[in-house]
């Protein structure tokens, strides 16, 4: 079981209690792309280690039919080709839960984009803002799609560098003690140079908690 990690409703249920595995597991998610430049780098940096990711994409970049546009739609038939998930993340960013009277057109013509560009329709979404609402939560049932919050933020787009991305993402990944949604973004070039070490300080930690005990992680 891995949580989606999405924000509460108001006066919504609990639900019954989960136990969650003693494990640090971590899904990478990317959002905002795909990006000519970020994105390549990323892909290149999962093949070399055989990792996937999830990278919720928005459909304004692949839209048109500019050449930029075109290199895009390219980009995300590799990375469905490559094993990682395209997902979900709107037409053109809007807070839907502010902007109902266009939820349908969003969700849905981002989803033809991607399945035109991948041959793979998305099947999880993520919500600009993280937003979360009751229509919203009914427009993607009616679609079988699931909603992908994060629970691991760096916040990198708000200008950290690449070391305090590190510094951040490692130290929130050292007290974890359940699954880790991870949020980045592949347009920020700050967050794609702190990936390498990212995934270094992960290998590092595996290894470390191997020899010595603890929880585990990957």
């Amino acid at each position: 079981f891995f949580p989606t990690y999405l924000v509460p409703l108001p006066n919504e249920p609990a639900g019954p209690p989960v136990r969650l595995p003693q494990e640090r597991l971590i899904l990478l998610t990317f959002d905002d792309g795909p990006d000519l430049q970020g994105t390549p780098i990323i892909m290149d940096e999962l093949d070399r280690r055989k990792l996937h990711a999830v990278f919720f994409v928005m459909g304004q970049h692949i839209v048109r039919n500019r050449p930029e546009d075109m290199a895009r739609r390219h980009l995300l038939r590799k990375l469905a080709l490559h094993g990682h998930h395209v997902g979900n993340h709107t037409l053109n960013h809007k807070d839907l839960c502010r902007n109902p009277q266009v939820m349908a057109a969003e969700i849905d013509r981002a989803a033809e984009l991607i399945t035109y560009s991948t041959g793979i329709r998305p099947v999880l979404f993520r919500s600009p803002y993280g937003a979360r609402c009751r229509v919203l939560d009914r427009a993607l049932a009616d679609r079988d799609m699931v909603q992908v919050g994060w629970n691991a933020d760096p916040r990198e787009w708000s200008g950290n560098s690449a070391d305090a991305i590190f510094r951040e993402v490692t130290g929130q990944l050292a007290r974890a003690t359940a699954p880790v949604i991870l949020l980045l973004h592949d347009k920020n070039l700050n967050a794609v140079q702190a990936l390498p070490r990212i995934l270094d300080w992960i290998e590092q930690e595996r290894a470390r908690v191997e020899r010595e005990g603890g929880i585990p992680i990957r």
